[in-house]
């Protein structure tokens, strides 16, 4: 049982006896640790990275840029205006997403065998009013932490990929516009099978240093099968750098009036297309006081107040050095998924 049921119109809050947190889906169940409560990962049948509740401070959370200057540079979800409508014609969502860029903070122990897998899982949310089956499309990616060819850390802006390509350049499907979203990082040194998993191109005229696969319109019980990849890191010193508790996104503002029902108690974010940030939630103060910028030509944030001079010519005085982060790009169209078909018999 879940922390929270879910009504037709409406949502409950449940009693915490029922044994699991928030959070929580009822396809992720819940074990115990000595720390406490342990919450597993996205999966269905997912046994690598769990966390007690002190773990929470490496929990992804997703910050979007604005639209214009002013005072919020980044806005958490909770706080954006959804940009699609959605409506009885086009209720559905077709999203895409890219990986822009991921910094490791320089604190980071970087050794040339190290490197990370990264898993993002993007499909309908169990509370989607949509009739449609709960499918999720999964992305595991390899990145290379440290660039062999020209023998230094990787260039954050060259850790980058379209999951368009992994996926065939098939969009990601929401229907309802109620989506549920996961994103992990693991660090860990070079299993024997990765580079047979990951195929690479190392050198130093620039090649991106990831590469990434995808399964699209998985079930609940077929994704189990991806998490296998996360499965055989055990054995090779790995370091979670996000973790991944589910998050229930609505990336159309019908979807989001849907969910909420008109209840002051209830909210849930918003992903508008973009580009987005991902930070860990023990850096979230500091990023959103720092008011960050993207320098998109570097793959790096600086303070809005820094100037790019001293951007480019003291990366020590920058604060975000020190933070692991990612900037994710998202495309979101709106469509219906559920055409009525003409079968030339006027049904």
């Amino acid at each position: 049982m879940s922390y929270f049921g879910t009504l037709r119109h409406g949502r409950a809050l449940l009693s915490p006896n029922s044994g699991a947190l928030p959070f929580m889906k009822e396809t992720a169940p819940a074990t115990r640790t000595e720390a406490g409560h342990a919450i597993r990962s996205f999966g269905a049948n997912s046994k690598t990275v769990t966390a007690s509740r002190s773990d929470l401070r490496d929990q992804f959370v997703l910050l979007q840029f604005g639209k214009q200057d002013g005072d919020a540079r980044v806005l958490h979800t909770d706080d954006v205006v959804a940009i699609k409508s959605g409506s009885d014609t086009q209720p559905d969502i077709l999203c895409t997403v890219q990986l822009s860029s991921f910094h490791v903070s320089a604190d980071e122990e970087i050794a040339p065998d190290t490197k990370a897998t990264l898993r993002l899982d993007l499909g309908k949310d169990d509370s989607s009013r949509s009739e449609l089956d709960t499918l999720f499309w999964s992305v595991a990616a390899g990145l290379s932490l440290f660039d062999t060819g020209a023998n230094v850390r990787s260039e954050p802006r060259k850790v980058s990929a379209d999951f368009r390509q992994a996926l065939s350049k098939r969009p990601i499907e929401i229907p309802g516009g109620l989506g549920r979203m996961s994103f992990e990082i693991v660090k860990h040194r070079e299993p024997s099978w990765w580079k047979k998993v990951f195929s690479f191109l190392q050198s130093k005229d620039g090649t991106r240093l990831a590469s990434a696969i995808g399964f699209p319109a998985l079930t609940s019980s077929a994704i189990a099968l991806v998490d296998e990849i996360f499965n055989r890191l055990d054995g090779d010193a790995p370091e979670v750098l996000f973790k991944s508790y589910p998050l229930t996104l609505a990336l159309s503002a019908r979807a989001r009036t849907e969910l909420e029902a008109g209840q002051a108690g209830v909210t849930v974010g918003v992903l508008n297309p973009g580009s987005t940030l991902v930070v860990r939630a023990r850096d979230l103060a500091t990023i959103v006081s720092a008011k960050p910028v993207f320098m998109s030509a570097y793959g790096l944030l600086k303070p809005s107040d820094m100037p790019s001079q001293q951007f480019l010519m003291e990366p020590e005085a920058n604060p975000f050095s020190q933070m692991t982060y990612a900037v994710i790009r998202v495309g979101v169209t709106e469509t219906r998924l559920a055409p009525v078909m003409d079968f030339g018999d006027g049904h």
